[in-house]
This record gives C-alpha cells, sequence and structure tokens, in this order.
C-alpha cells in the first residue's frame, strides 16, 4: 500500500510542477495512470467547484430556461469530467426534464473513461465528441440547434500559447447561446491563469454589447476589469471548503493545504438588464479582511475601481459590527451612495463613515445575506 500511495503522490507532484511551471504534454491525460491520479485529486476538487457554481447560479436566480423541455450544456475540455458532473448535477432539480450534455476533449479515450466511471442514465443523456480544441469544425455542426450553458475549466492554462484562438472560439459559441444562455468559464486561481480569463471576458464584453457579467463582478460591469489595471494584480475566489480527509493527507503530501476552493471565474451570458433585485449600488470584497490594531480594512471593487475601506475600531457600533466578520467575495450596499467619503490621512484609505450602517446584499456563494445571523 505504501509503494502504490507514494507512487500516486509522485504522479500528483510531476502533474502539478507541469502546471505551475506550463510544461505538461498536450496529452498527459492519454497516460491512465495520470488521468486516474488527477480524477482522484484534481478531479475531487473540481467537482466542488462545479457545484459551487450551480448552486451560484441558483442562489443569484440566473437559470433563463424555464418553459424548455430540455436543457442543453456543452463542456469543452473535460478531461476526467469532475467539473461538468458536479455543475450538470446541480441543475437536475431546476430542469426535471433533464439534460442534453455535450462533452468535448482531445482524446475519445478519455470521455469514454469518464461516462463509463459516471454512467449517466435518466435525466442526463451525453454525447461524447473528440475534437482538438479551438479548432471549431467538429464542434460547430453539433452546436446548431443552440446552446443554453457553455462550461469551459482550466484550458486556458493549459494553452497559454493559444489565447487568441480561445478568443475566437468563445466568441463564435457566444453566437450560438440561446436568449439566456449563460457561459461558465473557470480558471485556477494564480495571477496568470487570473489574468488571462479577466482579458479574455474584457476581449468578449468589447465584441458583444448584449453580453452580461453576472458575477462575480458588481453593479453589472460593462468596463474593463479593474484588477488588470496593476500588472502585478489578479481577482479570485477563496471560499472555505471541507474536503475529505484522505484528500487533504494527499494534499499535506504535495505540500498544498486544501482547506478552500481556489479559482478565477465569471459567469456571462445573453440577458438584457440588471438581474440584481437591489438596484443600489454595491461594493465587493475581493481580499481577505486585513484586522490591525485599531481597524479593519479591505480591497473592494464597485465594478469599475478598487477601493481600500476601512472602519476605525472607534466607529464600530451595532450597525457596523458586521464589517468585521465580511469575508472575500462579500457584496454590501456602497457607503459612499450621496456622498465623497474622506481618504484617510494616514495612507490610501477610505474611511466608513461613523454611523452609517453595514447592509449586506450577498455571500460569495451569490446566497442572500442574512442580517439574523450576522446578529448571532
Amino acid at each position: 500500500m505504501r509503494n502504490k500511495k507514494s507512487r500516486k503522490v509522485a504522479v500528483l507532484e510531476a502533474l502539478s510542477r507541469g502546471f505551475t511551471q506550463r510544461t505538461l504534454d498536450a496529452g498527459y491525460m492519454d497516460d491512465p495512470e495520470s488521468r486516474k491520479a488527477y480524477g482522484e485529486y484534481f478531479g475531487t476538487v473540481g467537482f466542488e467547484k462545479g457545484a459551487a457554481i450551480s448552486r451560484e447560479i441558483r442562489n443569484r436566480n440566473l437559470l433563463a430556461f424555464e418553459g424548455k423541455k430540455r436543457l442543453s450544456m456543452v463542456d469543452l475540455g473535460t478531461g476526467t469530467g469532475e467539473f461538468v458532473r458536479g455543475l450538470s448535477e446541480g441543475f437536475l432539480p431546476e430542469n426535471a426534464a433533464g439534460i442534453d450534455l455535450l462533452c468535448v476533449d482531445r482524446s475519445m479515450a478519455v470521455l469514454q473513461d469518464f461516462s463509463d466511471l459516471w454512467s449517466p442514465s435518466g435525466p442526463i443523456r451525453l454525447r461524447l465528441l473528440p475534437a482538438l480544441l479551438p479548432e471549431t469544425k467538429e464542434l460547430l455542426k453539433e452546436v446548431e440547434g443552440g446552446i443554453d450553458l457553455l462550461s469551459m475549466a482550466n484550458l486556458l492554462a493549459e494553452n497559454e500559447a493559444r489565447l487568441p484562438e480561445f478568443r475566437e472560439l468563445l466568441a463564435t459559441l457566444f453566437t450560438r447561446l440561446s436568449p439566456g444562455g449563460m457561459m461558465v468559464l473557470v480558471e485556477p486561481a494564480d495571477k496568470r491563469s487570473s489574468r488571462s480569463l479577466l482579458s479574455l471576458g474584457d476581449d468578449l464584453m468589447i465584441l458583444f454589447p448584449d453580453l452580461r457579467v453576472d458575477a462575480p463582478c458588481p453593479n453589472d460591469r460593462r468596463g474593463p476589469c479593474p484588477a488588470l489595471d496593476d500588472p502585478g494584480d489578479w481577482c479570485h475566489e477563496d471560499r472555505p471548503m471541507a474536503f475529505s480527509s484522505a484528500l487533504t493527507r494527499t494534499a499535506a503530501s504535495l505540500g498544498h493545504v486544501k482547506d478552500s476552493l481556489k479559482m478565477t471565474y465569471l459567469l456571462l451570458s445573453r440577458r438584457e438588464g440588471r438581474v440584481e433585485g437591489d438596484s443600489r449600488p454595491t461594493l465587493r470584497l475581493v481580499s481577505p479582511l486585513h484586522k490591525e490594531k485599531g481597524l479593519s480594512w479591505g480591497l473592494f471593487c464597485d465594478g469599475r475601481s478598487l477601493i481600500r475601506l476601512r472602519l476605525l475600531n472607534r466607529n464600530r457600533d451595532r450597525d457596523t459590527k458586521s464589517f468585521g466578520r465580511l469575508r472575500r467575495g462579500d457584496t454590501l450596499i456602497d457607503p459612499r451612495i450621496g456622498e465623497n467619503l474622506p481618504a484617510s490621512p494616514e495612507g490610501p484609505f477610505v474611511e466608513w463613515p461613523a454611523g452609517r450602517p453595514v447592509v449586506g446584499v450577498r455571500r460569495p456563494d451569490g446566497a442572500p445575506w442574512n442580517a439574523q445571523t450576522e446578529e448571532g
């Protein structure tokens, strides 16, 4: 058993190093040993990411497919398939008629393994398409009827040299989205992958005036992502997550810490108008909340710029105490409404005004803010 586990860790170390250094061969999934190790470790995390995204879409009421007999989904670069499995299974309660899911990957052997291991039946009908992305000839023949939801995870990180071609691929597929159709784009949380995805989103926004950024950006963002202003900056999620003891032990063997879901993602759609029910401007916390002597502060985004906002402890009261419990990804009403808040004389901070209550809107997963929970 020890040798078996040691071999698995060695394979995972090679994969992890290849992902970080961008040195993996495009056919790494063709090796059964690598594929198995990937699925048991990276795939397990991928499943939870897919499930988390599907929950967020439901929490934000972004599903616009009511009345459709079946949901049409396409997943690009399926690999071992855990991500799209977590994503698609999460939609079944909302789509009782079921899902037609087209999975696309360079290797038919990889797709067949995924199909055999999952064995979807009944509500989910699975089709497999071997195609060397970002080439589109075979794919476009399969999606002539339109796409309700298109997903893609980690393909930009694994194809940095071909980013312009993937931009063209997604632009083409955006035109195949049904009215209200969505794109779910997910990449690793590292700076290179994050900036690639955010840049791609900006490019698509320029190409398509009807494209909406449903999440994670606040205020129906229509301009460039402010995280790209600084070449050293990026934007990512870091949501607490309890994984199995087996996975956390494997992570520790690799020198990883697995206590959260880390990713950069965009939920893009073809829809008119704003989705959020509250029309007041909001801020989203895009950093950890830092607690220092006499104050708490964080980096917030309003969809146009980044703001360093802080609350002095002397200004804490019943209406503002929840500021100190904010988590990365929380969204709240912008306290700057109707006034220009003063910058701190000690540095580049904006001060939370004394007496202005913290009014939460949504949690990182899109769930409505629960004021009673916060009071507890």
